[in-house]
Parts: C-alpha cells; sequence; structure tokens
C-alpha cells in the first residue's frame, strides 16, 4: 500500500512557479523540460507521464518582463492594498473616536434640545407662506396666458377678438409678474431669516426650499412662455405626451412641485410600477445617513470648530491650518453622507412615489479628471437647468461660451453666498469668491486633462484637495466663526 502511494507520488509533476509568471501560468505545473528549451515552447499533452528526472537547466528568465508596480506592466488586482488601506483607516479611525471620548465625553444630544428660540418656528412658518403665494401666482398668470393664447390663436383666424398688440402687451404684463413674485420669493424669505431666525440650519432649509422653487418657477414660466409662442404659430412640439395648453393644470405643476427635477416639461419618462421594496431601502438608506451626519456634527466637528476660535481670533496661522487638516476628514465624511441621503437616496425614493423615471441625478463626479467635469456630473438637476436656461441662450444669441459660462457661474457663485452667508447671519463673500475660484481651477486643471488623458489622476488629487481637503473646511470653519462671534455670548 506505501509504495502504491509513494509511486503515485512520483508520478506527479512537482509545481513549479516562477517570479515572472502571471497568476493564470502559475496554476498550470510547468513540464518537465529538455535542456535547452523553453517551458511554454512544448505542448502539455507531449509530458504527460513524463518521468525523466529533474535538471537544473530548467529556464526561469524567458522573456522581459516589468515588476507588478511598474508603470510598463499590464493593469493588475490591487484589491490587497484597497483593504489594507481601509483597515488602517478604520483603526486610525477607532483611535480618534477613542479619543474623542476620552477628552469630550458624550457630547450627543436630543436634537430638539438645540433649538432653544422657539420663535424660530413662528419664523420659518412665515417666510414659509411665501411658498403657496409664488405658485399659486405662477399658475394663475399662466392659467390667464392660456386662455387668452385660445382667443389670440381664434383672432388671427377670424380677425376678431383681441388683437396683436393687445396680447404682446398682456404677454409684457405676464414676464412682469413672474418677475416680481419671483423676486418676493427670494427676498422675503431671506430678510425673515436673516434677521429674525437664529438657527443656521433652519435659515438653511428655508432658504434651500425657496432657490429650488424659484429655479422651478423660472423654469415654468419660460418653458409655457416658448409653448405658447409654438402654439400661436401651429407648430407642435412632439416632445411630449401633453400639448399645450392642456398641460396648463393643477395636478401637472404640483407634480413637478415635487418631481425631482429643476426643469419644467408638460410630461416626463415613468416607470411601470411602484417598487415598494426599492422605496423602502432608500427610505431606511436616507435615515442612516441623517443620524451619522448628525453624530459626526455634534460628536466631532462642532468641539473641532469651537476649539478653531481662539487660533482665528488670534491669527495663528499655524494653528488654524491644523485645525482645517482636522475638520477636513469629519467633512468630507459628512458631505459624502450627505450626497448619498440627498442625491441617491432621498432622490430615489421621491421618483418611486411619482414613479419618476429619469433618476440620473449625479454620474461618476469622483472620477472627475478636471474641476469643469466634477461641475457637471455632480449635481446634475442644477447642471441640467443652468444650461438649459442660461448657457444655451446666451449661447444662441451670440455670446462667447467662455463668458456664458463666467455667467453660470456668478450667478452659482451668488446662491451659494445666499444659501450659506444669509443663515449663518455673515454675508462675508467667502461662498462667492470661493465659487469663483472655480474658474481658475478650471483653467489649471482642464490642460492637464488634455495633456494626460481623460480621468487623469493628477487632476483629481487636485481636486479632491481643493475641493475637499482645504476648501469645504476652511469655508465651514470661517462661516461658523462668524455666527460664532455674533452670538457668542447667547446659548448654542
Amino acid at each position: 500500500m506505501v509504495q502504491m502511494e509513494t509511486a503515485k507520488a512520483s508520478r506527479r509533476s512537482p509545481r513549479i512557479i516562477t517570479d515572472s509568471e502571471d497568476e493564470q501560468e502559475a496554476r498550470k505545473p510547468p513540464p518537465y523540460p529538455p535542456m535547452g528549451t523553453k517551458a511554454d515552447a512544448i505542448p502539455e499533452e507531449e509530458h504527460k507521464g513524463h518521468q525523466e528526472a529533474y535538471q537544473h537547466t530548467y529556464p526561469i528568465h524567458t522573456s522581459v518582463k516589468a515588476s507588478a508596480l511598474s508603470k510598463e506592466a499590464p493593469p493588475g488586482n490591487y484589491s490587497g492594498f484597497l483593504r489594507l488601506g481601509m483597515l488602517v483607516l478604520a483603526a486610525s479611525n477607532l483611535r480618534l473616536i477613542i479619543e474623542n471620548y476620552q477628552k469630550y465625553g458624550l457630547l450627543i444630544r436630543v436634537p430638539t434640545a438645540y433649538l432653544t428660540y422657539t420663535d424660530d418656528y413662528y419664523y420659518f412658518l412665515l417666510a414659509w407662506l411665501c411658498v403657496p403665494v409664488s405658485i399659486v401666482t405662477s399658475f394663475t398668470v399662466e392659467k390667464v396666458m392660456a386662455q387668452l393664447a385660445l382667443g389670440h390663436k381664434k383672432a388671427l383666424r377670424d380677425a376678431k377678438g383681441l388683437q396683436t398688440h393687445q396680447y404682446d402687451i398682456c404677454n409684457t404684463l405676464a414676464a412682469v409678474v413672474h418677475f416680481v413674485h419671483l423676486t418676493f420669493l427670494i427676498l422675503f424669505p431671506s430678510m425673515v431669516v436673516y434677521r429674525y431666525i437664529y438657527n443656521p440650519l433652519f435659515g438653511i432649509v428655508m432658504l434651500m426650499t425657496v432657490v429650488i422653487l424659484f429655479l422651478k418657477l423660472t423654469s415654468y414660466a419660460l418653458v409655457n412662455r416658448d409653448l405658447r409662442d409654438c402654439y400661436l404659430k401651429s407648430k407642435s412640439v412632439t416632445s411630449y405626451t401633453i400639448a399645450y395648453p392642456t398641460n396648463i393644470a393643477v395636478r401637472n405643476l404640483l407634480y413637478f412641485w415635487w418631481a425631482p427635477t429643476l426643469c419644467y416639461q408638460p410630461s416626463y419618462p415613468s416607470t411601470k410600477s411602484f417598487n415598494r421594496m426599492f422605496f423602502l431601502k432608500r427610505v431606511g438608506e436616507c435615515i442612516i445617513c441623517l443620524v451619522a451626519m448628525f453624530i459626526l456634527a455634534e460628536q466631532y466637528a462642532k468641539p473641532t470648530l469651537e476649539n478653531s476660535l481662539q487660533a482665528l481670533d488670534q491669527l495663528d496661522l499655524v494653528r488654524v491650518a491644523e485645525r482645517v487638516l482636522k475638520l477636513s476628514t469629519i467633512s468630507v465624511v459628512i458631505w459624502l453622507l450627505m450626497f448619498y441621503a440627498m442625491f441617491h437616496s432621498s432622490l430615489n425614493a421621491l421618483s418611486e412615489i411619482l414613479r419618476f423615471g429619469d433618476r440620473t441625478f449625479y454620474l461618476a463626479w469622483w472620477n472627475s479628471g478636471n474641476v469643469a467635469t466634477y461641475w457637471r456630473l455632480w449635481n446634475r438637476p442644477v447642471y441640467l437647468w443652468f444650461k438649459r436656461h442660461v448657457y444655451l441662450p446666451l449661447v444662441s444669441r451670440g455670446v462667447p461660451p467662455k463668458v456664458a459660462s463666467f455667467g453660470v457661474f456668478l450667478i452659482s457663485a451668488i446662491l451659494h453666498e445666499y444659501l450659506v452667508g444669509v443663515p449663518t447671519h455673515a454675508i462675508t463673500g467667502f461662498a462667492f469668491f470661493g465659487m469663483l475660484g472655480q474658474i481658475p481651477l478650471i483653467a489649471l486643471t482642464a490642460p492637464l486633462e488634455k495633456w494626460r488623458g481623460k480621468g487623469t489622476g493628477l487632476g483629481n488629487t487636485i481636486f479632491w484637495i481643493t475641493f475637499c481637503v482645504v476648501g469645504q473646511p476652511t469655508i465651514a470653519l470661517l462661516y461658523y466663526y462668524q455666527w460664532s462671534v455674533r452670538y457668542r455670548s447667547q446659548p448654542q
């Protein structure tokens, strides 16, 4: 029995693996080659049952091959390094968690404990009243104009009823009414937030609601104006399943109000049914992300911000730089959680309720090789609104594309300052100039992408450093400082 096992073992070819062979070659047991021949040149069938004695002349180095980590090497699998990086990151964060608890204890409280100013509720509701006012005004104006368009089209056929110049006057008045109520929509809540609402979170939520509605109603007015012109000129718009003026209905406007898009259309692509499990998963993800954001902000970000105030008072730039770098870790995680909760979980959940079909709320912005690509990919609803209602109209009127792009960034910079400076009661221009500062970054990273290729790692690194490691924590620190200086003597 022992002899039989020994004989079987002797017939097995020993497995020889060289350091220059790839993984697949290593899995195949190489044959015993004769002296002076390459192992790969001998078919495997010829060596079955080969029982010659092994000779040390077996060729090891048979071709020119680069080291696995060299640039010249073929793409490899680095998942082991990824796992190691995740483990190191987890260990580092675990140490920070322990250190934070030893230093500060448990700082998290019930969220309502922070709402020390009960007047914020009432002023929030007061500012919110402009939302239904603007919606009703927009619908009323478009409904009246739709009725006038019907009458004007009939007048064009039989030369009776409303004349052309009268209709043009009504069209101008409609534009003026839209401009007035949309201006009121922007200014009135900002005045209430800036003067009366203490908690910045209340102010940010209010102003985000206002800005979203402002962009939606602007699109609603512009699209219906063009649809009305096409209707009067008997030009058919076949892109939609609902024709003008049938789309001027309360149900249609309310759907657009809640739809996860800023660009108005009479109709949208829709899914066939409601997926309950998909909806519940997205809601669960959103809740988990919000809870994690709250814990990180209260337990980690807030102490770092408060410990930075003295350094800013004394203009200790080295200490401020250290605080910014420490805050960058937390701010990036909070920002990524915010992105996932807003653009993936909540918008997909809302889409599922409304059966809204087009769900490209973002594309792969994390691979952006330059800053311009990032702004095109990360927030698609806003990007598409600016492209449809600002950039393309300017270019179609002969404005150079670079000037039109500057106009887009200028409006975006104003809105960023509006959303951050007004709730923190510190209109300092940090967010405004931070947004305009994207233009030189685009000028810097665009040539790098042409030089190194699309999705260049160098451009992507510059994007991450300037935007997430330095930009966001610096802006957050500056506005927190301005807000705390104003309310330092009041309970927070």
